[in-house]
């Protein structure tokens, strides 16, 4: 098994520390020792060869002169000095002459070979053959004392050996001198260790301590504990390195903090509507599916209000978006006041709202109770006006509510049956609040069917165009028609009450308004060319107000005319509900007066159910006014519905208009619009719209229809009114 060891920087630190010094002690210890001793080596080997020097001298004569006593006695006071083992005085062929010994034991380690000689204490130490002697041969010369005259002369002479000197230390002694040198060495080691050490320490103090810190505080660093260091006693170049941490630890700090003002905004960006403050969609959902949890585990009800601002768009298009946007803002704030602690308020978007309230009572009907008080709570706190710039505006909401676990037990459920319920609010004339009910996501389904549907009508030529003629009483004649729209989808006939709405909101109105235009002119074009219509037979064909107010109406009907009937365009009669002429901007007066000019022909259809301001029929030059069927069907039998015809035979006159009533089912109908001075008719008495073929058949046919067998009655019934009508 195998072990490892780890040390954290500060104990690295120190024990590289305690090695340099140690190695540095020792070596300095070591240097110290050899120096000594190799001085001390020196010096006795400097004496040795001194003191066998001057024996040399001071023999040369008893040598010469073979006088052994003489030379005993002088190295017999030789023994005095210190550390002297032996010396020996030999004459030339090496005999010797005379010899002092200090101990009988340096006997046996004589030595007269020069060559054993060592040089230094290095050379001495690594000698194999080192004894504890060290001996020095010294030659004995002579200058020629053998001849006497020699000494008187001045002339040069020759010297010559005539013996030598051995002299030996003993070795013994340097023992000791040894000794104090080893001494002295390991003073000087533990003097350079206690030094060593204390300096480590102080570098420990100053350096690895503070770098030990900063290490704590850089793995701190690592898990999020972004603190400054502070350190008191350093070195200059740790003082640096600490302010560049926590230069770096600020600018980490104020790094984390952007981060988290940044995820902070994220956050709420993510959770929280930037304009009101709301929660948003995302953070509805979740409180939603809580709110539904805790339901079930209480065993309670919640109700969902699904809330939407009344003509909020009128607010926008008149006073502009950022108008709309403080309303907004101010209405959130109204709700948010309306709710509990428990309870949630958020914003689905535009001008819609969704409220979630818990905890409500178990019981159904107690739970539609409270959530029913709730929400006419709401509606009284927005009747108060805002006053937003000067300006005071009042405001309403349609509510939808949809309770859990009553209508539905999942969030996605929940909220489209709020969503059914507010557009049920919506159509009840808003300003009020509507429960869901289960056939209001039938009647939903069926809308959304029939848009799908809708969309692929015209490539599936599932449209249909059926034709109702009008009839003249003073001519006896078809004058007209007018062009119906008829949808078959999936084998049902669907009424145009139901799909034209739809075309209108979806913006399908503009692709089938031209089609229809189209087939209707192509279908007049195949009856003028059968001949069973005149040149002055004209279609009528209705005109939705997002139609009329597009700003290519006038050039795409135009183009139309002028591909199919470039010569003739009084043939087209537009009929115009109220509500397309009550937006007299100049784009549309424009739009208007360019096909005025081209000749096409306008009616207003369904005269007097709008919003009957007159003033549109001064702006607008128009041709007809129709009689809504719904003041002809009791025209007979209620006296307010044939006063409201007689006024309006009596303004078109004034006018100069034509007037047309539909809905005309009864031979009596006919009589008394003829007589009150309406001659042009439409209705069931005549013909029910009928497709492209079987109107020219009945154009065929016409004379023999029975109201073209009454005319003549009614021409004199009309020369009688006429008489009738010229008396004073």
């Amino acid at each position: 098994m195998k072990f490892k060891l780890t040390f954290s920087m500060a104990t690295r630190f120190n024990l590289l520390n305690v090695a340099l010094v140690l190695v540095t002690a020792l070596s300095v210890g070591f240097i110290a020792t050899y120096t000594q001793l190799t001085r001390q080596f020196d010096a006795r080997h400097q004496h040795s060869r001194a003191l066998a020097a001057m024996l040399a001298e001071t023999c040369e004569y008893p040598v010469i002169t073979g006088q052994s006593i003489l030379l005993e006695r002088q190295l017999e006071r030789l023994k005095k000095v210190p550390g002297l083992a032996y010396v020996i005085v030999s004459d030339a062929q090496g005999k010797p002459l005379a010899q002092m010994f200090t101990d009988a034991r340096n006997k046996q380690t004589t030595a007269t070979s020069a060559d054993k000689l060592p040089a230094n204490l290095w050379q001495w130490w690594h000698n194999p053959q080192r004894q504890s002697i060290l001996e020095i041969v010294q030659p004995i010369t002579s200058a020629g004392f053998e001849n006497e005259d020699a000494l008187f002369l001045d002339t040069p002479t020759t010297n010559k050996v005539i013996g030598s000197v051995h002299l030996a230390m003993d070795m013994n002694d340097f023992v000791v001198v040894v000794q104090h040198a080893v001494k002295l060495g390991l003073v000087v080691v533990a003097v350079i260790l206690l030094i060593g050490l204390t300096v480590s320490l102080a570098l420990t103090a100053r350096i690895a301590a503070p770098l030990k810190r900063l290490a704590e505080a850089a793995h701190k660093l690592t898990e999020g504990d972004i603190q400054p260091v502070s350190l008191s006693h350093n070195g200059p170049e740790i003082h640096e390195l600490v302010q560049a941490f926590n230069l770096m630890v600020s600018w980490l700090s104020d790094y984390r903090k952007e981060v988290e003002n940044y995820q902070a905004m994220l956050e709420r960006q993510a959770f929280y509507d930037d304009l009101t403050g709301l929660a948003n969609r995302t953070l509805l959902r979740e409180h939603l599916q809580l709110a539904l949890t805790q339901t079930h585990r209480r065993q309670s009800s919640m109700a969902l209000l699904f809330l939407d601002l009344d003509r909020f768009k009128y607010v926008n298009d008149t006073l502009g978006h950022s108008f709309g946007d403080q309303l907004l803002q101010e209405v959130a704030q109204r709700l948010h006041s309306q709710i509990r602690v428990c309870d949630t308020v958020a914003r689905m978007g535009g001008d819609e709202f969704v409220m979630i309230l818990n905890d409500l009572n178990a019981d159904s009907a107690q739970a539609r109770l409270d959530a029913g008080q709730i929400a006419e709570q709401i509606g009284r706190e927005l009747a108060y006006p805002f006053e937003i710039r000067g300006h005071e505006i009042s405001t309403s909401f349609s509510i939808g509510i949809a309770l859990c676990p009553h209508d539905a037990e999942d969030s996605e459920a929940l909220i489209r049956h709020a969503d059914c319920a507010m557009y049920e609010a919506k159509t009840q004339g808003r300003n009020t609040h509507r429960f869901y009910e289960p056939s209001l996501q039938q009647r939903d389904a069926r809308l959304l069917a029939l848009e799908t549907g809708l969309k692929r009508a015209l490539e599936l030529n599932e449209l249909h165009l059926y034709f109702q003629p009008k009839y003249d009483c003073r001519s006896g004649r078809l004058v007209g028609a007018e062009a119906l729209l008829r949808w078959r989808f999936r084998d049902n006939w669907i009424s145009p009450i139901e799909f034209i709405p739809l075309a209108e909101e979806t913006g399908l109105i503009l692709p089938i308004g031209e089609w229809v235009l189209e087939t209707a002119l192509r279908s007049l074009v195949h009856w003028q060319a059968l001949g069973v219509v005149n040149a002055d037979f004209h279609v009528s064909i209705n005109v939705a107000p997002p139609q009329f107010w597009h700003p290519d109406f006038a050039r795409r009907t135009l183009a139309i005319l002028d591909k199919l009937m470039p010569h003739a365009p009084h043939a087209l009669e537009l009929e115009l509900t109220e509500s397309c002429l009550l937006r007299p901007s100049s784009e549309i007066q424009r739009s208007f007066s360019t096909l005025r000019q081209a000749g096409v022909r306008f009616a207003v259809d369904d005269f007097g159910t709008g919003y009957s301001s007159l003033s549109y029929l001064k702006q607008f030059p128009l041709d007809v006014l129709k009689i809504d069927q719904s003041f002809v069907r009791d025209c007979i039998d209620d006296p307010s519905d044939a006063t409201i015809i007689r006024a309006i035979i009596a303004m078109a006159r004034g006018l100069g208009l034509e007037v047309i009533a539909e809905g005309v089912e009864t031979p009596e109908h006919a009589m008394f619009l003829k007589k009150e001075g309406c001659y042009l008719l439409q209705g069931y008495l005549l013909a029910k719209p009928m497709p492209t073929d079987d109107f020219a058949e009945f154009c065929k046919g016409f004379q023999n229809h029975s109201i073209a067998a009454n005319f003549k009655p009614w021409e004199r019934d009309l020369q009688s009114v006429t008489q009738e009508t010229l008396k004073p």
